[in-house]
């Protein structure tokens, strides 16, 4: 079950901003064609279960011709408004017959006889229009789906209704049939008014109201399906956020003009702040400062593309940040904004949207062209600027779908999804995948409201309670294997969990990566052959890939944990020579001054294939110049493309050091009064990754919710260890 109450926006199948709306289907049964109220006409329909409808499920209908002469069509019949128009509305795909006709039904209620529309299929274009439309669209809704729409006037009578006909080659609709000719259809919707709605989809009874939104994601070549959005309720502050060039915005150093450019919405055009001549900023600004609350998160997004100038800036009391608009990237940016993203809404149109805390129960906002980043104030020309719509105050932490507004504020309402109970006595889990990350959600009975979310939902899928752990990460993984992007450079800040992580590693695009599709954090190391840090590069017999916690050294005698997920992406075995070393995790020892360096107090090897060896270090000599020796502490095989949980307490001291080391909820390893660590003046930090000695072999790791815990213990994860999802 769905509602929401408002309009809501989302970008569409088409590149485009669409808005879903309060919308209504005089039709039952929109979706399955081969059953009453509908009528067919030299058709046979069917469902073959194999073709994708616009909805990503299997549920269109294939309408085949029957080897007869005469029409072939399917038909409704409805009464309607006299005087009041009436919009149709139905997807259509190509079979092995390319062409259609789409008409109202009962001519005597129209002047004219009945508003018909012929279409192509193939080439996307409408062949006829007959002079009594009102309005007409096709509306192109991906894997080769039209939306057809048709609007007419029954200005003579209430008896209407419509046909969808079947065209042969010669455009005709009275010829004799092939059951090899076929067409696909799904959606059908009749409603009041000239505009098209929002599908919303019907069995046993019309419906009246919204439908839930399906958005894409315009940053590739073409718009792909992104999932559908369950979104919170959000309200835009700000009012006449698409019309500019009244006095509700003021203009410094600037006039706003109609740019002649289609908005992202592709119906309105889109507004230009164009420069004066004066050595000055040049921007515009809501006539009146905004009223926000002091200490709370808001989030300001506007729609920017470039004209004659590539970077546009939002000035938030007094700290800018700075957008360049030719390559769709993040320039200079004041510490106000605690985070920011730009993001592509299709035909050289951004979404940039900046966070900030305000400080105070006024904001001023500016928003304005600029030559370079950062260089608002320069002398302007007297034509060139940026085009700008659809701008959005909101109290959020990230910027939610835009929300159109005029005289005032407006909000939209929460989108509330309800999932009924798939047995009334059953308990049962929940897995949600969304474009971010999956989440579980146990132990459920009756029904089940999904949370709201910015970040789209691609599946949901319910579980009989109580499978464990490993069943729920095997289901997941075969569903939605890890998509991994690049951390970035070496020396990039990485948060994880309540820490903060640096990378040191070659900037290789595979050197360190982050699934970018999961709720737990996973990351991704790999190490080809030469493979150097540039921090090794008078160093050149080592190679690395690592994370590390700089500046957080952890405490000499109180228990350290460790909890961790390793999975050894398959490869070939390691031949190491006696000197040769591949550390998968270490605790680096923080060395004085006059100690030398030394290897890892504790270190984490892999050796072979899949053998991991964990050794430790230790000298009581203050300070030592002699490298101690690495001792043997425990050993395990770990199965390569296989997830291994393991847990760890550790307890640094030169003399009365403690290990203990489960794997996969066994203990493995159990030793006290050792010595671990170094008399250092403070103590190690962890390090995790690749960090080897020069070899051929290429060796990836993934790592998973990597937590170390000084103050409170971990030893809940050893038999319920984190969930990979």
């Amino acid at each position: 079950m769905f509602s929401r109450k408002g309009e809501a926006s989302y970008y569409g199948a088409d590149g485009l901003l669409h808005f879903s709306q309060l919308g209504q289907n005089w039709l039952m049964q929109s979706q399955n064609l081969a059953v009453k109220p509908w009528i067919s006409v030299g058709v046979s329909v069917s469902t073959p279960n194999s073709i994708a409808a616009p909805d990503g499920t299997f549920t269109a209908n294939k309408i085949s011709e029957n080897q007869v002469t005469g029409e072939h069509r399917m038909s409704r019949n409805l009464s309607v408004t006299k005087g009041e128009a009436v919009t149709l509305s139905i997807y259509v795909k190509a079979g092995t017959r390319s062409r259609i006709q789409f008409s109202f039904s009962n001519g005597s209620s129209y002047t004219g006889g009945n508003p018909t529309v012929k279409f192509n299929l193939a080439t996307g274009t409408f062949t006829s229009i007959s002079s009594n439309v009102v309005s007409s669209q096709a509306v192109n809704s991906g894997n080769g789906w039209w939306r057809i729409k048709l609007t007419g006037m029954p200005d003579l009578g209430t008896a209407s209704g419509f046909h969808l006909y079947v065209v042969n080659d010669s455009n005709g609709i009275n010829y004799s049939g092939g059951s090899d000719k076929y067409i696909y259809a799904w959606g059908a919707q009749m409603e009041a008014g000239s505009n098209m709605s929002t599908y919303i989809p019907t069995t046993v009874a019309p419906l009246y109201g919204t439908s839930l939104r399906f958005n894409y994601n315009l940053s590739g070549s073409t718009p792909t399906l992104a999932g559908a959005l369950i979104e919170p309720e959000s309200t835009n502050l700000i009012p006449y956020s698409q019309k500019f060039d009244i006095s509700a915005w003021n203009k410094r150093n600037s006039t706003v003009v109609t740019s002649g450019t289609k908005s992202p919405d592709g119906v309105s055009s889109a507004y230009k702040i164009k420069e004066n001549t004066s050595s000055a900023t040049h921007n515009i600004a809501p006539v009146s400062n905004l009223t926000t609350s002091s200490g709370s998160t808001y989030t300001l997004s506007a729609f920017l593309r470039e004209a004659e100038r590539d970077w546009g800036y939002f000035n938030v009391n007094g700290s800018s940040i700075h957008f360049d608009l030719n390559n769709g990237i993040i320039g200079n940016k004041n510490n106000l904004f605690i985070s920011w993203r730009i993001e592509n809404a299709g035909n050289g149109w951004f979404r940039c949207s900046a966070t900030f805390i305000a400080s105070s129960s006024s904001t001023s906002i500016y928003i304005g062209p600029e030559k370079y980043n950062g260089q608002q104030s320069y002398g302007g020309d007297g034509n060139s600027g940026i085009l700008v719509w659809g701008v959005q105050l909101e109290k959020s932490v990230v910027p939610t779908s835009y929300i159109r507004t005029s005289g005032s504020a407006v909000t939209r309402g929460a989108d509330i999804v309800t999932l009924g109970s798939p047995d009334s006595s059953s308990v049962y889990d929940v897995f949600i995948q969304r474009s971010q990350g999956g989440t579980w959600v146990n132990g459920k009975s009756g029904s089940f409201e999904v949370e709201t979310s910015i970040s789209e939902i691609l599946l949901i899928n319910l579980y009989n309670s109580g499978i464990t752990i490993r069943e729920k990460e095997e289901s997941v993984q075969a569903l939605f294997p890890q998509v991994y992007e690049s951390v970035g450079i070496s020396g990039t800040i990485v948060p994880l969990f309540k820490e903060l992580y640096y990378t040191q590693s070659p900037s290789k695009s595979w050197s360190m990566q982050k699934a970018v599709n999961k709720t737990a954090p996973i990351y991704r190391a790999q190490v080809n052959s030469n493979d150097v840090w540039s921090g090794d590069a008078n160093n050149q017999d080592r190679e690395r890939s690592e994370l590390y916690l700089k500046n957080a050294n952890l405490p000499f005698n109180r228990d350290i944990w460790l909890s961790f997920a390793i999975r050894i992406a398959p490869g070939t075995a390691l031949n190491l020579e006696s000197a040769d070393f591949c550390y998968l995790g270490q605790f680096h020892a923080s060395e004085d001054d006059r100690d030398i360096s030394s290897p890892p107090v504790l270190g984490l090897r892999l050796e072979g294939l899949d053998t991991i060896k964990v050794f430790t270090c230790s000298t009581t000599d203050n300070p030592h110049y002699k490298s101690p020796k690495s001792i043997l502490r425990g050993t395990s095989q770990f199965e390569r493309g296989i997830w291994h949980k393991n847990v760890m307490r550790i307890r640094f001291s030169t003399t009365n050091g403690q290990l203990q080391w489960w794997k996969d909820g066994v203990e493995l390893v159990n030793l006290s009064g050792i010595g671990i660590g170094y008399p250092d003046e403070v103590g190690p930090y962890w390090k995790f990754g690749i960090y080897r000695s020069p070899m051929s072999n290429t060796i990836a790791v993934e790592y998973a919710n990597m937590e170390v815990e000084s103050v409170n213990s971990l030893s809940s994860r050893i038999n319920n260890p984190l969930i990979i999802s």
